[in-house]
């Protein structure tokens, strides 16, 4: 057997877990809310079984395959291995630290589970520009989620992330020069071992996020229509989350939206618009599409793309590091703008000289 100078033996019979507990106590330089994150993946899914192995049982493979079983057993995917096993390697992080473990075994392991996984993931999708008007008209009719208009209009016209939406106050807005200044975004996390949930304020995502967006009159409306409600029924924000109130979008207690009701919403609202499709007899759309708010801000950076906008400016608005990343992650061609943009090639040929 070889023998390795660097590897603390006497340690090899400490479990996943007990490293776990050293990682909580010391683990400093990341977020409350990704350390929570991290926290909930871990209690969740590691530590009642594989958390349990012993560190000199823990290999390449045996992440592996526990990384596996999450897809084949419980059903996960990728997106939500991908954390499981962002938490696993934090703590086999510090076993290697401490000379426990020689490297971690958790390097390279996606990579099996990309092959076969990665690719099923659910890719977000746009709504159309059928969808869009269907959507804005029905939101603007008088009826029970018409309260919902702002909210939704300005993540459609806006495109911001919805943390950046609900974190939105009135001192962020300037009416008298129609712009909107984004410096921070609130969060909803989940505290684990049953603690619930908590709002946290976090600095914008990245560098390029904390940014100054134009404020199109449609947005500026919606901005307004939202302020006319609260004071038609007397409401204020109740709202503190470290040190920052006065929040734009509450509910009629006052309390700042979160991101899981206006999912919750809609898919009430979803459900409306095809009931109300089917009652007058609409055979254009066979069934409205889910909804939820990532997909707004999908459809804003379609929308952009096909109104023939200058990219990097979009980039910019979306608060991306990058070009490179709007063009990958957030822009769909709908068929109607592929088919018009195909046709200019025949245009420009049948008009060449």
């Amino acid at each position: 057997m070889i023998i390795q100078d660097d590897i603390d033996y006497s340690k090899l019979d400490s479990t996943i877990n007990s490293y776990y507990e050293i990682w909580k106590q010391i683990k400093t330089g990341i977020r409350e809310t990704t350390f929570a994150t991290y926290i909930c993946y871990y209690d969740r899914y590691i530590k009642p079984k594989f958390g349990k192995t012993k560190l000199r049982n823990v290999t390449y493979s045996s992440v592996v395959i526990f990384l596996k079983s999450l897809a084949t057993e419980k059903g996960l995917r990728y997106a939500s291995i991908r954390n499981v096993e962002l938490s696993l390697s934090e703590v086999l992080d510090i076993a290697v630290k401490d000379e426990v473990l020689h490297s971690n075994p958790c390097k390279g392991a996606l990579k099996e589970l990309k092959r076969e996984y990665g690719r099923k993931a659910k890719k977000v999708r746009a709504l159309t520009l059928q969808e869009q008007k269907i959507f804005e008209s029905y939101l603007a009719k008088p009826g029970h989620y018409h309260q919902y208009c702002p909210v939704f209009t300005v993540m459609l016209w806006i495109g911001m992330r919805v943390g950046e939406t609900l974190g939105l106050r009135w001192e962020d807005i300037d009416f008298d020069n129609d712009e909107i200044d984004v410096n921070h975004l609130i969060l909803n996390y989940s505290r684990g071992n049953g603690l619930g949930n908590a709002n946290k304020i976090n600095p914008p995502k990245t560098e390029g996020s904390n940014r100054i967006i134009p404020m199109l009159p449609k947005v500026k409306e919606a901005f307004k229509m939202e302020k006319e409600r609260q004071e038609l029924l007397g409401i204020k924000c109740r709202s503190v989350v470290d040190g920052y109130t006065n929040f734009i979008f509450i509910d009629n207690k006052g309390e700042v939206l979160d991101y899981k009701q206006l999912n919750h919403r809609l898919d009430n609202i979803r459900a409306a618009i095809n009931k109300e499709l089917r009652q007058n007899g609409n055979t254009d759309i066979e069934d409205f599409p889910h909804v939820h708010n990532h997909m707004l801000r999908h459809t804003f950076a379609t929308r952009m793309r096909e109104a023939g906008a200058d990219m990097k400016a979009v980039s910019d608005l979306m608060g991306h590091e990058g070009i490179l990343i709007t063009l990958k992650t957030y822009t769909d061609a709908s068929s109607e703008f592929k088919r018009r943009e195909i046709s200019a090639l025949e245009s420009y040929i049948n008009n060449a000289v």
